[in-house]
């Protein structure tokens, strides 16, 4: 039995005649960390949206954890598949443990049990401390305000999460901080399934067991960090790798 837990077959994406994904075909095994990498308009973050039916596609089917999304009901899908954006989109109104039990209110779970996540999930992403449970989005820094939005993402458990661009509006230090607390929380986590979608191609070698690279709606690579660097499958990954290459050379220059 396959441990697919994403399937892409002959996914085509159109908005008005112009197509931004061509004839994709991938899959993901479960627990895998996945980075997809690509320039703006590469076609990364739509991909990443019809994984959870926000987009769905002109033509081609998308299996995900077994299930076909053309028979799919989508609310319970997105219910039980973690996102976290860039924006992160928590309420303000709202103090740090309304916003991790929303969705488990949704489900109608009882306040014992809800209070335990919040506790358990504010622990593993850094923010034990009682004070953060009170506290309002305002009176947070971003990347305290980026970790309770992993931590409302893992709420119901959720078999995979999706990440777009999340740690892009962060200052380099903290950015370079959640990276390596993202990577130790997915080893932790055993079987989650993350798809992360970044521009940054150091962030995605860093992060990723395997590296989507995407440019205009079709999969230029999809392989392993070391391969994409030893064996770049077309110019267009050549080209990209070679930026990294460049900055290298940069601060070396710069050190001399």
């Amino acid at each position: 039995m396959s441990n697919s837990i994403i399937k892409f077959k002959h996914v085509a994406k159109k908005y008005d005649k112009k197509e931004i994904i061509s004839d994709l075909n991938f899959e993901i095994k479960k627990g895998e960390f996945i980075t997809v990498l690509g320039s703006s308009g590469s076609g990364k973050t739509t991909t990443l949206k019809m994984i959870n039916g926000l987009e769905k596609p002109t033509s081609g089917e998308i299996i995900v954890n077994g299930e076909n999304l053309k028979n799919a009901n989508l609310v319970n899908l997105r219910r039980h598949i973690g996102y976290v954006v860039q924006s992160i989109g928590l309420f303000p109104h709202m103090t740090i443990a309304q916003n991790i039990a929303v969705t488990p209110k949704l489900l109608g779970w009882s306040q014992d049990k809800i209070d335990q996540t919040v506790s358990k999930l504010l622990e593993v992403v850094g923010l034990e401390d009682a004070r953060f449970k009170d506290a309002y989005p305002s009176q947070l820094s971003g990347g305290q305000q980026q970790r309770v939005g992993v931590a409302r993402a893992l709420s119901t458990n959720p078999p995979i999460m999706l990440f777009d661009e999340p740690f892009s509006a962060l200052d380099a230090i903290t950015r370079q901080n959640l990276q390596q607390e993202l990577k130790t929380l997915h080893k932790n986590l055993n079987d989650k399934t993350f798809f992360f979608v970044t521009h940054d191609i150091n962030e995605a070698l860093f992060l990723g067991d395997r590296v989507m690279v995407m440019n205009n709606g079709m999969i230029e690579q999809f392989d392993t960090p070391e391969n994409l660097i030893d064996h770049p499958a077309t110019q267009y990954v050549s080209d990209l790798l070679g930026t990294v290459q460049q900055n290298k050379n940069l601060w070396e220059h710069f050190n001399d």
